[in-house]
């Protein structure tokens, strides 16, 4: 759900709405019995998170002396700023504890990161905002405006009547609980899966180490997902969530990672690990590492993927486009162009996808209008660039020094370097990460 700066979260649809009332003006204020004397003061709400849904607030522990204990929901009569009214003159003075999978507010929530499943970014919760519903008090959204921090961190007097809110949903976020004892409900897989890879990656290279974690974890049972996820990780992240695993889970990972990225990040483990990891790899992978281990990560034999769509001069446009459909390896942005070879493997040009859907399916390919340029594997970045520019492609064949093909550069791995790192700090501020 998208912020909104007028104090609400939509337009009320129930005179209840009006009564939404900010975690921040309970705290600290005092718990009365039906005759108006103070048994207490509010310390914490409790509530139980569920998947999706609103959490229900299920009782309040209570300031009660010099001991906090534990006040169910059922013998809450009102909420009111200032103030929460029981409708009981008795209360149980038993040391409170945490229940199974029971959330604090202000101790696990206020004031900590969340994630906006929504718009992939990470949100901090200055505020939470509290509603009634048929059954009782729920949480129902964050605030996560600049006003909202100065209320929750400004002695109760000296606050001032900020009215200005960034409200977002409740449903629309996901909170971490890692550092909660009692939470059973992890992040949730389904969740994440909403977002783009390079979004979770953003969302993780934001975040504390721990939370970071979290993610990671939460996407492992997912293996496809964690090598994607992995791929767009900064190199610095990538080492840093390897070193928890074994070497079996890491070569696992760099396994299914388009091998571009995987010979890279294999570059920057220590040697120590580099070794039995590689040896842990299937012989296919470790063979089109091999090959891109033979070059630096700035040259074109070092951005370039081993995995590509050819076909031998003489083949047809049918048998050209049978191959993109067929293949299961190469990278989505590579399959926009179909190289051709000589029969002894020599690069003889490239064609477009949408050139060959265009042309008589009965055609050679090489009776097409090839483009015939490359690059050496040698070649450097600037080469690269300059090449796909002039020539207006979206990949470029590579070759060895006998004229072979031995990869393909995509336009995205084109792209990527020439992105200053300023660029990337204003994008992160521009999505709450």
């Amino acid at each position: 759900m998208a912020d909104v700066s007028d104090g609400s979260m939509d337009e009320p649809k129930h005179r209840e709405d009006k009564r939404r009332l900010m975690v921040t003006q309970l705290l600290r204020t005092p718990v009365l019995n039906p005759a108006g004397t103070e048994v207490g003061r509010v310390e914490d709400f409790i509530v139980k998170l569920s998947d999706g849904a609103y959490p229900p607030v299920t009782g309040l522990k209570v300031r009660v002396g010099a001991q906090g204990v534990f006040i169910g929901k059922d013998l809450i009569d009102s909420l009111e700023p200032g103030a929460v009214r029981l409708n009981t003159h008795t209360i149980r003075t038993d040391a409170f504890q945490r229940r199974a999978g029971e959330v604090l507010l202000a101790a696990d929530v206020l004031g900590r990161h969340l994630v906006d499943v929504v718009k992939g970014r990470i949100v901090q919760a200055h505020d939470l905002v509290l509603a009634p519903g048929p059954d009782g008090w729920y949480l129902a959204g964050i605030d996560r405006s600049p006003q909202a921090m100065l209320r929750r961190l400004l002695p109760r007097r000296a606050r001032p009547d900020l009215r200005r809110h960034a409200i977002l949903d409740w449903k629309d976020i996901q909170p971490f609980v890692g550092h909660v004892p009692t939470a059973k409900l992890l992040m949730p897989l389904q969740r994440l899966r909403r977002l783009h890879p390079a979004q979770i990656a953003d969302i993780v290279e934001g975040a504390s180490h721990e939370e970071g974690q979290e993610i990671i974890e939460a996407v492992e049972s997912d293996p496809a997902l964690t090598a994607d996820v992995f791929e767009e990780l900064d190199t610095e992240h990538q080492v840093e969530f390897l070193k928890s695993k074994s070497n079996e889970e890491s070569a696992r990972i760099l396994e299914r990672m388009a091998p571009d990225d995987a010979a890279d990040l294999l570059g920057e483990l220590d040697q120590e690990r580099r070794k039995p990891i590689f040896e842990l790899m299937s012989a296919g992978q470790q063979l089109k590492l091999r090959k891109l281990l033979q070059y630096h990560p700035t040259t074109a034999g070092g951005m370039m993927s081993p995995d590509y769509v050819w076909v031998v001069r003489g083949a047809t446009v049918d048998m050209a486009l049978e191959a993109v459909r067929t293949d299961d390896k190469s990278p989505h942005q590579l399959l926009t162009t179909v190289f051709v070879t000589e029969a002894d493997g020599r690069f003889a040009g490239s064609v477009g996808v949408v050139d060959l859907m265009r042309a008589d399916h009965t055609r050679k390919v090489d009776e097409l209008d090839l483009t015939r340029v490359s690059v050496h594997g040698n070649a450097d970045f600037a080469d690269v660039a300059l090449t796909m520019a002039d020539y207006n492609l979206t990949a470029l064949g590579v070759v060895d020094a006998a004229g072979n093909l031995i990869g393909a550069i995509s336009f995205d791995d084109a792209i990527e370097p020439l992105i200053p790192e300023q660029w990337r700090d204003r994008a992160e501020a521009s999505t709450g990460v």
